[in-house]
């Protein structure tokens, strides 16, 4: 057996303190959890956490031979992965989550000890992954106002939720945090599970909430609970399910999460019995289960599928095609929801367009216990809906009523772990990696080890640890911008902080989105040093490199340009710019150059005044995309064309 680990073993006994544990062996939980009904957890924790540091080593720069990808070390990781949490203090927690739900708005330039212009980024945008003083000082302009924070967390934070002072180890109940500490499954579950944008004390109260209610459903059901939890504690967006439905029609539920996972478990234990869900849900995993039960409708909409046999014998694909597409509506410009109550049966009943037909295959798939995700995107035409669902571990089909005719390049939906957009290629992304559980596994557990140098205050083994995450999975980006994060928190100089950047870019040099995600960045860094022209370049780089194959990677990058010129005033410079890439961009250029450089420019030359602007703006860019007649394109630049006072 293991010793209890130093200071936590006076808690047990008066007995002289043992050596340091043997991190050789696994850990002895019967041992961990004692520790946890006796309070000693904290001392364990600290304990645990420099005996770790102590004996960690760096994989190679091959990504071979870390302590993190060793078994009984990675045990270790999974268990200081979790003490550790459990005994952070909530203030700061909430501090780290808040600062990405955050951003400086037009008053960004205010000079220090100036109050800031501050956005709250609400559910259903996307975070903030900046790593500057600019963000630290909006941060900590609304974590130093109780008063603004309070409002701030309640309208982020599902309800009810109560914050409180002092250690999240303070809102559990010992017997709960002795299961999970003696529980590896779990503890390895959770690790792989929790990300950046989990609000963890209300993560963590509702797992409580549901080992309550029923602590042996809890333990068969765990990824079930898991993925409730990280599902829940944050609200769907004002717009969900989509933006094309009134949201008072959509019949929401008021269940909570305990309610939720208890009808999610009856219906396995109904399909026991004869009734219709395709997968077992207590062995599907949490990230995957996480997309069947995000969508917080009343339990009789599911109850439509599965006790309907011809329902439940459907597939996403065929949902989806069973739906008749309403051409009537868009012949009359009828693009939201008319027909009162969006139920499913009365969708099948009036028939819908994409939109309807998307949001009903992907409600089906769920209901029969199928991960789904409702995707949208615009095209030469306009906007389109399609699905994508799960066929099994690492397995998805994207396509489910997409037209590969109409050039839609990407596809976004919501993550409901924390309600940010998330695009097919993210989820190809994240199916790719799970295809290396033992890389990401070691990385996963490095990153932990980054967290404890952090708190032990040795920022040298923080970056080894982050540096050496990087080592074993290159290719996650969510380590490019950890890594960034502590070269910022460090003092790396702006020429460090570009070579980093330029790394990343050079090894996602296949992956667009990736890769004018850190040209965006290095052309950032390069304006903040007055390289202007460096600048500029980089972002028509951007632009002109993603024409072809992602007009909205090369449209957004055009939209920098050409904005940037119209905020400072210069609306020669704007007007020559988009003139520029109109030219470049063309009718490749479809939706995406509308919505993301058309319209945006336009509005705001017509809230400064310039009407007239604003028609030449949409005279050209109209002439040039050539939208086509009756297209959702077509309508929303005349009724543009008419509020800038454009005339036929």
């Amino acid at each position: 057996m293991i010793p209890v680990i130093g200071a936590a073993a006076a808690i047990l006994s008066c007995s002289p303190l043992p050596a340091a544990p043997d991190l050789s062996h696994p850990p002895d939980y019967a041992v961990v959890a004692r520790i946890a009904l006796s309070g000693g957890l904290p001392y364990f924790r600290k304990d645990l956490g420099e005996t770790l540091a102590a004996n960690w080593k760096p994989a190679s720069p091959g990504g071979i031979g870390g302590s993190s990808g060793q078994e009984v070390f990675a045990r270790w990781l999974d268990l200081y992965g979790w003490v550790d949490l459990l005994c952070s203090g909530e203030a700061s927690v909430t501090k780290r989550w808040l600062s990405r739900h955050l951003a400086a708005g037009t008053g960004g330039t205010a000079p220090p000890g100036k109050p800031l212009q501050v956005t709250v980024l609400q559910p259903g945008s996307a975070v903030s992954i900046r790593h500057d003083d600019l963000q630290h000082r909006v941060t900590e302009q609304i974590a130093g106002d109780p008063a603004m924070l309070a409002t701030v967390v309640k309208g982020l934070v599902a309800q009810p939720f109560t914050p409180r002072n002092g250690p999240l180890l303070g809102r559990l109940d010992p017997a709960f945090v002795a299961e999970t500490v003696s529980d590896p499954g779990f503890l390895r579950r959770w690790g792989a599970l929790f990300s950046e944008n989990d609000f963890s004390p209300k993560v963590l109260e509702t797992l409580q909430s549901i080992w309550k209610s029923d602590p042996a459903a809890w333990r068969e059901f765990q990824s079930l609970a898991l993925a409730v939890s990280v599902v829940t504690d944050q609200p769907p967006p004002a717009f969900w399910p989509h933006r094309q439905v009134v949201p008072s029609s959509v019949p929401r539920s008021r269940q909570g999460p305990v309610q939720v996972f208890g009808a999610w478990k009856d219906a396995w234990k109904d399909a026991c019995r004869g009734g219709n869900l395709r997968n077992d849900l207590r062995r599907m995993e949490p990230s995957d289960l996480k997309f069947v039960v995000d969508a917080p409708l009343e339990t009789s909409e599911f109850e439509t599928v599965r006790n309907n046999p011809t329902l439940a014998k459907l597939t996403p694909p065929q949902a989806f095609a069973s739906i008749r597409y309403d051409k009537g509506r868009i012949g009359r410009g009828v693009y939201v929801w008319p027909w009162g109550r969006y139920t499913l049966a009365s969708i099948r009943k009036q028939g819908g367009i994409c939109v309807d037909q998307a949001y009903y295959a992907a409600t089906a798939g769920k209901a029969l216990g199928i991960p789904t995700l409702f995707f949208a995107g615009v095209g030469r035409e306009g906007g389109h809906a399609w699905v994508g669902y799960w066929k099994g571990p690492g397995d998805w089909d994207l396509g489910v009523g997409r037209d590969p005719d109409l050039h839609y390049q990407r596809g976004e939906g919501l993550d409901p772990q924390g309600w940010t957009p998330f695009t097919d290629r993210d989820l190809e992304m994240m199916t790719r990696h799970a295809g290396n559980g033992a890389a990401l596994a070691s990385a996963r557990g490095d990153l932990v080890m980054a967290r404890n140098f952090r708190s032990l205050g040795d920022a040298d083994g923080e970056g080894r640890a982050l540096q050496s995450a990087l080592a074993v999975a290159p290719d996650n980006p969510a380590l490019w911008d950890a890594l960034e994060d502590w070269m910022v928190r460090t003092g790396a100089s702006v020429g460090e902080r570009k070579a980093h950047h330029e790394r990343a870019i050079r090894r996602f040099s296949r992956y667009s989105d990736l890769k004018s995600a850190h040209q965006a960045a290095l052309a950032r860094l390069s304006a903040e040093a007055g390289e202007t022209a460096r600048s500029e370049k980089i972002s028509r780089r951007i632009a002109d490199e993603n024409r072809k194959s992602r007009s909205d990677l090369s449209a957004d990058a055009a939209a920098r340009l050409i904005l940037s010129r119209a905020d400072a005033g210069d609306n020669d410079g704007a007007l020559a710019e988009f003139d520029r890439q109109l030219r470049l961009q063309g009718r490749d250029g479809g939706g995406d150059f509308f919505y993301r450089v058309t319209s945006p420019l336009a509005s705001r030359f017509l809230a400064r005044g310039r009407p007239d602007l604003a028609r030449k703006v949409l005279a050209r860019s109209f002439k040039a995309l050539a939208p086509a007649r009756g297209s959702l394109i077509g309508r929303d630049y005349r009724k543009l064309w008419k509020e800038a006072g454009g005339a036929g």
